[in-house]
């Protein structure tokens, strides 16, 4: 499952994979610890939607969320419009970036 640029930097791409294996590992675990809480009655799903849009929009976290979705944005644009993308490499190709 190796991509070629991976093959290049096999030290890069098994730390790529822990690392991917750590928040896929943590999220298994959130969730189990979700369902327990829900299951037993302690929360409502609905107390979990109003706590994790809180938290998101929080300092802490707000400005990682942000970043996410900016990006994803950008992609999607960039994805929709292949001739920008190619403008926009090519202008940071001529700039040194």
């Amino acid at each position: 499952m190796l991509k070629t640029k991976q093959l290049s930097d096999l030290e890069g791409a098994a730390e790529d994979l822990k690392n991917k294996a750590m928040i896929l590992q943590t999220g298994i675990d959130l969730q189990a610890l979700l369902r327990l809480l829900v299951d037993k009655g302690i929360i409502s799903r609905e107390e979990i939607r109003e706590y994790r849009n809180e938290v998101s929009g929080s300092p802490k976290w707000g400005a990682a969320v942000s970043f996410i979705e900016q990006t994803k944005a950008e992609i999607e644009h960039y994805e929709a419009n292949p001739r920008e993308l190619l403008a926009e490499l090519l202008r940071r190709k001529s700039s040194g970036g």
